[in-house]
């Protein structure tokens, strides 16, 4: 199985290199996604940016709007926002996807090559077992890791803590500002309403003494 690799090793190398990538793609997101989840149980004192970021365009949103009509769709959208360094997640996955698909791709070239070179059936067959042990394993990560489902309680934590925390946050917040913002446009009205007698007052005095 060894000889055969080295006789293609160029082939054999991109194939096993797309194969660790694709799986490692696989494993890096569900490290993110558990980190992620693990901050929304505490998202009130988080400090994760992404968090942050959430929360702080959630306000906006909620200030700009007087409310957020659809919390869920706003989380989703923020989700499918989501990126790891500059690349998006979602892209990032269906990247391992293809990778693992270049790699199966990658094994076929070798056989195919191998049959060309008048290789026997024994001496490719490792590109074919390769190829289906490689499958094997990065379906059974992805539904270890299941990125779907980690997507699905992140989702529900964030809508639980924005509806049920920050909505009452932000309403007190909106409220104690109108209560504040009140006295103090009635104390301007008072202002000017006397400024303006007072002024009319003088005029008739003026008159009176002359």
């Amino acid at each position: 199985m060894l000889s055969v690799f080295i006789q293609h090793k160029i082939i054999s190398g991109c194939m096993l290199i797309l194969f660790f990538f694709s799986i490692f793609i696989q494993m890096l997101l569900g490290h993110f996604y558990n980190s992620l989840i693990r901050e929304t149980e505490n998202m009130a004192s988080t400090d994760k940016e992404l968090l942050i970021q959430c929360k702080r365009r959630f306000a906006n949103c909620y200030k700009a709007n007087a409310g957020v009509a659809n919390v869920p769709v706003f989380v989703d959208k923020f989700l499918n926002k989501m990126a790891v360094g500059n690349i998006n997640v979602i892209k990032l996955k269906h990247f391992s996807g293809q990778m693992m698909l270049l790699s199966v791709f990658m094994a076929g070239v070798g056989a195919c090559k191998g049959i060309i070179e008048g290789e026997t059936l024994g001496e490719i067959l490792p590109f074919y077992i390769i190829s289906l042990f490689g499958l094997y394993l990065f379906f059974s990560v992805s539904g270890a890791v299941d990125i779907s489902g980690k997507r699905r309680i992140l989702k529900t934590n964030m809508v639980d803590y924005l509806e049920n925390n920050m909505v009452k946050k932000l309403s007190i917040l909106e409220n104690d500002i109108k209560i504040i913002e009140e006295p103090v446009k009635e104390e301007k009205k008072n202002t000017l309403f006397g400024k303006s007698e007072a002024n009319e007052l003088e005029e008739l005095l003026k008159e009176f003494l002359t």
